[in-house]
């Protein structure tokens, strides 16, 4: 049975670990090396479909030549990022009400910011407050 690599089914984040992870064990990827990883070797198309997608916003690189994958600078700035944020829990303990100015903050950032950075923290509410998404962090 064949998937689609929907953002309501995969988080733009949980691409860009896995991509990051496979790049430490083997170097750049193609594109059936990354959908192997990602348990979708019968919808190639689909994870090149993406691929290409985020890599229009600045997420991911493609060698012209051999056409692998790996994530752009800033892509790798955003999984570095991510792992130092997963090291700190100051944001489990801000008060609901208190998030109100914390998503102020956040919007700021996102007009005022790295356009690639807007485009993934938009995509991300999208997934989290999309219905039917596994909303997982």
């Amino acid at each position: 049975m064949s998937r689609r690599l929907r953002l309501q089914d995969f988080r733009d984040l949980d691409l860009m670990l896995t991509v990051a992870d496979q790049f430490d064990q083997a170097g750049p990827l193609s594109t059936a090396d990354l959908a192997g990883a990602l348990g979708m070797e019968e919808d190639i198309r689909s994870v090149a479909v993406r691929m290409a997608w985020m890599r229009r916003f600045g997420v991911f690189d493609q060698d012209a030549k051999t056409r692998l994958w790996k994530l752009s600078s800033g892509g790798a700035r955003v999984v570095e990022a991510r792992k130092i944020a997963a090291a700190a829990s100051t944001l489990d303990e801000i008060p609901d009400a208190a998030l109100v100015e914390v998503m102020a903050n956040v919007t700021a950032r996102y007009r005022l910011g790295d356009p690639m950075t807007a485009v993934l923290l938009r995509r991300e509410f999208q997934f989290g407050t999309q219905p039917g998404s596994r909303n997982g962090r």
